[in-house]
């Protein structure tokens, strides 16, 4: 979360971990997204400040790899200044930038980054909105980067595995709602309990809903949907995981991914 960090300190430590990997960093930014967060670690700041912070600290990571590098920006300013150690990958390791607006589309596209999209539960509306904002952004661009989907993904062993997925999902987006909007007391780090009564509740996170707009099913379904998102354009898809069940049943979820989706992606 860019806003968090100075350039030259996520400069040389994104450095630091690419040698650590052996040259297999990617390195993802965003702005964030949470008041909580802000008012903790950065009092004051709204989601505006956030972007532009993201924008002018996204830029210089490559500039300080290369080296010898003197800013004067509206949030940072330092003498020539070089990231000690380089990295591995020549040119450094690829960023990612998360988008969801036009402006941070134009931004990553015009600057050279990849592109990262999470349309959360908003179904495939959303998915095909995403990448419409990139195409456009990609019209005149020098170079077409690639564009990533992160979506919240669950292979089920059979229909009634599925079912109770879409259940523990909708659960994981009402406390989602929650946190994000701020309105919930937190204490030890967790966020206040909701009850049953708020969780029916909330139709916008009905289960049918997650069925219906989340990649979720037995492995076959999955492979269709990832499919018609690769025909929709995206290069590279990505497992989102977190989803408050329990580690066994997530941890099968990723073994049936990678056993039985996987391979209908093979390259060659």
């Amino acid at each position: 979360v860019a806003p968090f960090w100075h350039p030259i300190k996520l400069a040389g430590e994104a450095a630091s971990t690419d040698l650590l990997t052996g040259g297999r960093l990617e390195l993802g930014i965003a702005r964030g997204a949470y008041s909580f967060e802000y008012e903790r670690l950065m009092p004051g700041m709204d989601a505006m400040e956030a972007g532009k912070r993201m924008r002018e600290t996204a830029p210089l990571l490559r500039q300080l790899w290369d080296g010898d590098c003197t800013h004067e920006g509206e949030f940072f300013a330092f003498p020539s200044s070089t990231s000690a150690p380089k990295p591995i990958q020549p040119d450094g390791p690829p960023i990612w930038i998360a988008a969801r607006d036009p402006n941070s589309f134009e931004f990553a596209v015009n600057s050279g980054f990849n592109v990262q999209v999470t349309p959360l539960w908003q179904g495939i509306e959303e998915i095909e909105t995403l990448m419409g904002r990139f195409n456009d952004a990609c019209e005149g661009a020098a170079a077409r980067p690639k564009v990533m989907l992160l979506h919240h993904t669950y292979v089920g062993a059979d229909a009634d595995d599925v079912a109770l997925a879409s259940r523990e999902l909708s659960r994981f987006y009402c406390y989602f709602g929650a946190w994000f909007q701020n309105k919930r007391p937190v204490s030890q780090g967790q966020i206040a309990p909701l009850s049953d009564e708020e969780i029916a509740g909330n139709k916008m996170m009905a289960p049918e809903n997650m069925m219906r707009d989340l990649t979720i099913g037995t492995a076959q379904e999955v492979i269709d949907q990832i499919k018609r998102y690769e025909d929709l354009g995206y290069d590279e898809y990505s497992f989102w995981i977190d989803s408050s069940m329990p580690f066994e049943r997530k941890k099968a979820s990723l073994e049936r991914f990678i056993s039985d989706v996987m391979p209908a992606f093979a390259q060659g």
